[in-house]
């Protein structure tokens, strides 16, 4: 067991809850959920909204499931950090980026109402992202960085053949 590379894991999920929880309590002392305020113009934009449902907003069962996948989520995470020996410092932070981020929408969903606070908004006009928040992006970059870690991995594998 890599114990420099779990706790370097652990101490990136503890940042990006800590960042996450943050910004939020930010978002909800300072935004409105009818005003948007422009940061860059009109293509970023703070807004205050409550996502019930999953990713971009999907139902997928009620508030009581979504905790469950979350926190079964969360629980996969740990044992990977546990388990996956060999990891490269790049999969070590993927990791600690998606624990990080499923644990702050898992606070927002124990203890803010069943709901998570959204406040990043983008795009053109009326085309606009799914609003989402820090923890969201910590969830997408970790899991990029390690399907990017993955796919160059298997081509130096090739290579070698």
């Amino acid at each position: 067991m890599d114990r420099r590379a779990n706790t370097k894991a652990f101490l990136i999920a503890a940042a990006v809850a800590v960042l996450d929880q943050i910004t939020k309590t930010l978002a909800l002392e300072n935004l409105s959920t009818l005003v948007p305020e422009r940061i860059v113009g009109d293509y970023l934009r703070f807004v205050l909204k409550f996502n019930e449902g999953a990713a971009f907003s999907l139902s997928w069962g009620g508030p009581v499931v979504l905790v469950v996948l979350t926190a079964l989520a969360a629980v996969a995470v740990i044992v990977a950090i546990f388990r996956w020996h060999g990891r490269t410092p790049a999969e070590t932070a993927g990791l600690g980026l998606v624990l990080g981020g499923a644990v702050g929408n898992l606070i927002d969903r124990l203890f803010r109402g069943w709901r998570v606070v959204d406040f990043i908004d983008m795009g053109f006009g009326d085309h606009r992202w799914p609003t989402y928040n820090v923890a969201d992006i910590a969830i997408t970059c970790g899991a990029l960085l390690m399907v990017l870690m993955h796919r160059d991995a298997g081509r130096d594998k090739n290579v070698r053949s």
